[in-house]
């Protein structure tokens, strides 16, 4: 494949933080309608997915609450309360919610969201998703809608809608998924007089397949009984013509599932939609059986073939619960990567370990020693190196967590070093020149660690954390703005698209900037993305102060006259996925 050196032009007259130290940081646009924004994946010709979430005005419909529920009015008296206790008065009243005011107060925006999100898992109430779907250029990053609809009561799209977009090829064709929206409809229960309204809609999730023109393909579940399941989480252009997606479908419905559905609803309380979508929620016990899934498509878009990619076990006849795998990546070889749980004699390992797929079975990466061992491979090159993380779940608390490769060519599972003993780690994305990117937790001694991203080449006895090969201070001698937080991508170059966090002004729920009591501008930490391009003649430079405490990590930053030396010629692909499944 031949790389432009687009990627690199277009962002030239954008904001930069170049100085001395080897990697140069370009803030990519961020998407001015939401707090914070998230990079997905890129293509080779620099074209970049993503997501935004915090969004700023989320619709409110209140047309069809009855505000003088005490369930409503509980929630404002307690409302109330919490700002008299630090000595503030409420700026609105029920009855200005009534009369759309939220749609103008910050603050009652911000109740009615709370509101709504504590009964997220009732039919009763609107549904709202806070994150959208992004294409990022040189000039913006625009919302790029999946399944959702325009509303009368929302005066617009109903934000109700899942959107995730997770992967893009070569020549711009985007993979992803989400759900279809939610609509309102009203339903008598049997032996009741008064109608209730409920909120339903046809199915939980959709793959889909945008070419660059803009026409959604939507990906179809093998199982669509009470609406099935599907996501996509990469795509690949084919040599031959044509691409190839994988992802995860529904393949049926487990025994226990079924009895369940079948012992409840009857449609006589509610819309069978509802029952439905209810016991479709449960995460600890699922609805469908989910296997890793692949889809063929021609060079027209359409799809050709599917097929289940497999599963790391065969269910016993008393095994009535869900079984779930998924693939995650895949190379232009058809090697499909993932997780999923395993059986090997009589040893079960139930929560999913990192393996490939291939002619219909499954393979763990490692060999496995503990029952409670969990985790996922996140991407494969095109060299059949595969990365991801391995970890040990005891009593629900994840334990030892690592990043991995693993050279499918060799059969050799290998590690990658720590910050420090302890320290959670993510392989996301792979090159083919084996630099592997990541993040990993940077803080000993936190309840909540921070995670910083890493680089590591394979070979090497140590990573690096990104952070170091960016300068001590900015242009106007200010400490550095920016810490990335995650690495998402890595090209041939060695070009790193990246989230990082900086402390801008403190927006709230209409997007206004809040100010303290005094008058003064408030401040937060909000993500963004950025572009880190190397800089073949800067040096790393010693940020920490003498009394700084520094952590004993096994990390270091002399690999990276080899790093930024490597020809700028960028020969592939695409990177990140985490499902979270």
């Amino acid at each position: 494949m031949k790389h432009t050196f687009l990627a690199v032009s277009i962002f030239a007259g954008l904001s930069s933080q170049a100085l001395a130290a080897t990697y140069q940081l370009t803030e990519l646009p961020r998407y001015e309608g939401g707090k914070y924004t998230f990079i997905s994946d890129v293509n080779d010709n620099g074209q970049i997915i993503g997501a935004a979430t915090s969004l700023f005005g989320l619709p409110i419909d209140v047309s069809y609450i009855d505000f003088d529920d005490a369930t409503i009015k509980n929630a404002y008296d307690q409302a109330k309360k919490s700002y008299e206790d630090i000595d503030e008065e409420i700026s609105f009243t029920l009855e200005d919610i009534q009369n759309g005011v939220a749609a103008t107060n910050a603050d009652a925006n911000r109740f009615m969201l709370s509101f709504l999100g504590a009964r997220a898992n009732s039919a009763e109430y609107q549904k709202l998703q806070d994150r959208i779907a992004l294409n990022i250029d040189a000039v913006s990053a625009q919302e790029q809608v999946l399944f959702d609809s325009t509303d009368a009561d929302t005066n617009g799209l109903t934000r109700s809608t899942s959107n995730y977009l997770t992967s893009i090829s070569e020549d711009g064709t985007i993979a992803g998924w989400g759900s279809a929206p939610f609509s309102k409809t009203t339903f008598t229960p049997e032996g009741q007089s008064e109608e209730k309204t409920f909120f339903v809609r046809d199915w939980s999730s959709r793959g889909i397949v945008i070419t660059p023109q803009g026409e959604k393909v939507t990906l179809e579940p093998a199982f669509t009984e009470h609406g099935g399941y599907a996501i996509a989480t990469d795509i690949r252009k084919l040599d031959e013509g044509g691409y190839v997606v994988v992802g995860q479908s529904s393949i049926g419905i487990p025994e226990n599932r079924q009895t369940n559905y079948d012992d409840n609803c009857d449609g006589k309380d509610e819309p069978l939609q509802v029952c439905r979508w209810v016991r479709q929620l449960s995460t600890s016990r699922p609805f469908y059986d989910l296997r890793a899934f692949k889809w063929q498509l021609d060079e027209n878009f359409n799809v050709v073939s599917s097929e289940s990619l497999g599963l790391g076990l065969t269910p016993k006849d008393d095994e009535n619960d869900a079984f779930i795998s998924a693939a995650l990546a895949v190379n232009k070889a058809g090697v499909a990567v993932g997780y999923s749980p395993y059986r090997e004699g009589d040893d079960l390992y139930p929560y999913g370990v990192a393996g490939y797929f291939k002619e219909g079975n499954f393979t763990p990466f490692k060999d496995l020693e503990r029952w409670y061992e969990l985790g996922k491979a996140t991407d494969i090159n095109n060299n059949n190196i595969a990365i991801g993380y391995m970890a040990e779940n005891v009593r629900n608390v994840i334990r030892e967590q690592v990043a991995f490769y693993y050279d499918l060519n060799e059969g050799k599972y290998v590690e990658l070093p720590y910050f420090f003993k302890g320290s959670k780690a993510v392989a996301t994305d792979i090159n083919d020149a084996g630099f592997i990117i990541g993040q990993a937790e940077v803080e000993k001694n936190s309840s909540n660690r921070r995670r910083e991203g890493f680089i590591y080449q394979i070979g090497d006895d140590k990573v690096t954390n990104i952070n170091d090969l960016l300068p001590c201070k900015d242009s106007s001698g200010n400490n550095y703005p920016y810490t990335i937080a995650e690495a998402i991508k890595i090209t041939e170059s060695n070009h790193i698209y990246a989230i990082a966090t900086k402390t801008v002004e403190r927006r709230d729920r209409l997007g206004n900037i809040e100010k303290d009591s005094n008058g003064e501008i408030e401040y937060e930490s909000v993500t963004l993305p950025v572009l880190l391009t190397p800089n073949p003649s800067g040096e790393v430079e010693d940020c920490a102060p003498p009394e700084a405490e520094k952590y004993e990590r096994q990390s270091g930053s002399a690999f990276f006259l080899t790093l930024v030396a490597l020809p700028f010629a960028w020969l592939r692909r695409k990177a990140l996925k985490l499902a979270e499944k």
